[in-house]
């Protein structure tokens, strides 16, 4: 999974890192980024050498003092900590958008059933005694019908248009697509996106793969991962 922000805590960094001369903590910068992008690192001599920018010659050198903040091979136990706290931060919000979404669509429910009560009351004659006349204010619903539920989708649509602009169907189908058809997890998109600077801009992201579905800030406060 690929992550745009990696917790660095710079001051246990250099703490750590004091016995590296510049080359080998540059090398050791692009390795555990390149484990926070990619959930890990490969085994190859030659991959490892080209992630950390070293020559054959210099990653030789430098690979034994490089591997002893690894263990198993190339595990590094902080940032695999790091990883699962994000993943479950991410889902924890993730569910909060959800939640979110459900209230809202509720909430518009109940107000468009409010109205259309409203509307036939009025339209009522004001000498009606017994038994109240059928409202003709909407011919196309039957009496005993009860008021049809918004389609999630339609409403998907109606809020995206409101977020991304009136011309953004293309990007909420997009988004869809991208989100394998759960309405759900585009809508809380939509409603992460509503928070954003630039809405269009984070909708694009979650497309291509580069966001979240509901991915905030979740970085601030976390501990560094070295």
């Amino acid at each position: 999974m690929k992550r745009p922000w990696m917790p660095l805590y710079i001051a246990d960094y250099l703490r750590k890192t004091t016995h590296l001369g510049a080359l080998e903590s540059g090398a050791y910068l692009h390795l555990i980024m390149d484990y926070w992008q990619n959930d890990g690192l490969p085994s190859d001599d030659r991959q490892l050498a080209r992630i950390a920018k070293m020559t054959d010659r210099e990653w030789k050198a430098a690979k034994p003092t490089l591997q002893a903040f690894f263990y198993d091979g190339w595990k590094h136990k902080k940032i695999d900590e790091e990883i699962d706290a994000a993943v479950r931060i991410g889902e924890g919000n993730a569910e909060k958008a959800r939640d979110a979404a459900n209230k809202r669509w509720s909430k518009h429910v109940s107000s468009k059933a409010g109205a259309m009560h409203e509307a036939c009351s009025e339209h009522a004659p004001s000498n009606a005694t017994t038994h109240a006349p059928e409202c003709t204010l909407h011919t196309s619903q039957r009496k005993d019908a009860a008021p049809a539920a918004p389609d999630p989708e339609v409403e998907l649509f109606n809020r995206g248009r409101e977020v991304l602009g009136k011309q953004a169907g293309g990007l909420i189908s997009k988004l869809l697509a991208a989100k394998q058809k759960n309405v759900a997890l585009a809508r809380a998109a939509i409603e992460q996106a509503s928070t954003k600077s630039d809405p269009r801009e984070y909708i694009g992201a979650v497309i291509r793969g580069k966001q979240s579905a509901a991915e905030p800030n979740w970085l601030d406060g976390i501990e560094g991962v070295i």
